[in-house]
């Protein structure tokens, strides 16, 4: 092969190599590498080194000749030079280096319920909301996106976050939406009893029922009236059963984007006449456990079906919690 054939081949490598360079510090120059990533290492003066690698959960590569080094919390940039500086040590033929994110493992975060595609969700950056719930092939035609759930991952993990995306649709204010983070989840519940979503763009109003839940003789939503307190509504819902433990009962309330969860008894109110009348609002929903067996004895499935149309995981919470927790008394007491 002619000297010149060789040279022209050289120089086509060079500024392949060169625009590589340009190209990945164009798209990850601010990308910080993470566990779990998938990365592609390339050599133009020795291809045969050349290696896909994927970081480990300790945030280490491995490569030939130089072995283990630390990626995680490095740009591509700074990982080149790293990588050069070690291998230049042993081949002195290397002087450059090319990484680029091939898989973008670590900025994840999971999406459940009534989306089409749920599961696992990898990108470069994390984007809004509504973008990572288009990314998951859209909602169903039972989604309920005027409770979307956000359960915190990473740093704020246990957090729970309610999320009005019906509403934010409804009003142009999806910029307005929290920030999703790594490792968060987000929840997309199913309407209650199976209703469709398909005019998702319909303003949002509270639904004119107040629920009750548990150890009632007809548990079930009961038709909002102004002025009603708590003892009124249990004789609307046929009043307690037997096993009704009444020293126990909760009061679930709305409060924007979050619930807040009151314990009253009962049995102290009858003698007492204390705490003070509570007026319960629209979507409230009142649960008078049971003595023995427990607030899920008929069944879990039948209880989740009614708890999720109602409100989300932190409520669930609220009412399965060991009952030795201190709680927080209805207002008034």
């Amino acid at each position: 092969m002619r000297l010149t054939e060789l040279l022209s081949r050289k120089t086509l490598w060079v500024a392949f190599f060169i625009s590589l360079l340009a190209f990945n510090y164009l798209i990850a120059a601010d990308y910080k590498i993470g566990p779990e990533d998938v990365l592609e290492v390339s050599f133009w003066q020795d291809q045969q080194l050349n290696a896909t690698v994927r970081v480990s959960l300790e945030g280490k590569i491995t490569l030939d000749i130089i072995g283990q080094i630390e990626a995680a919390g490095k740009t591509t940039e700074e990982l080149q030079n790293d990588i050069v500086r070690n291998i230049s040590r042993l081949n002195k033929n290397i002087s450059q280096a090319v990484v680029r994110v091939i898989a973008f493992n670590y900025n994840h975060v999971f999406i459940s319920g009534e989306v089409e595609t749920p599961g696992k969700k990898t990108f470069e950056e994390i984007p809004d909301l509504w973008t990572i719930i288009n990314e998951s092939g859209g909602i169903t035609e039972f989604a309920d996106l005027s409770r979307v759930a956000i359960i915190r991952g990473g740093d704020r993990a246990g957090q729970v976050e309610i999320v009005n995306v019906r509403e934010a649709i409804a009003t142009g204010n999806l910029k307005n939406l929290p920030k999703i983070g790594r490792q968060d989840t987000i929840e997309i519940p199913r309407r209650l009893y199976g209703l469709t979503s398909s005019e998702i763009t319909q303003p949002v109003e509270k639904k004119n029922v107040i629920y009750v839940v548990g150890a009632v003789n007809t548990p079930g939503p009961v038709e909002f009236e102004e002025n009603v307190d708590f003892l009124e509504i249990l004789a609307l819902a046929g009043g307690p059963t037997p096993e009704a433990n009444l020293k126990k009962a909760r009061i679930l309330t709305k409060d924007g984007q979050y619930a807040q969860s009151y314990q009253v008894n009962l049995e102290d109110y009858v003698e007492t006449g204390r705490p003070a009348r509570y007026i319960l609002k629209n979507e409230d929903t009142f649960v008078i456990p049971q003595k023995r067996s427990g607030f899920f004895s008929g069944g879990i499935s039948t209880w989740v079906a009614l708890v999720g149309g109602i409100t989300s995981a932190v409520i669930l919470y609220e009412l399965i919690k060991p009952e030795e927790q201190t709680t927080e008394p209805v207002p008034g007491t």
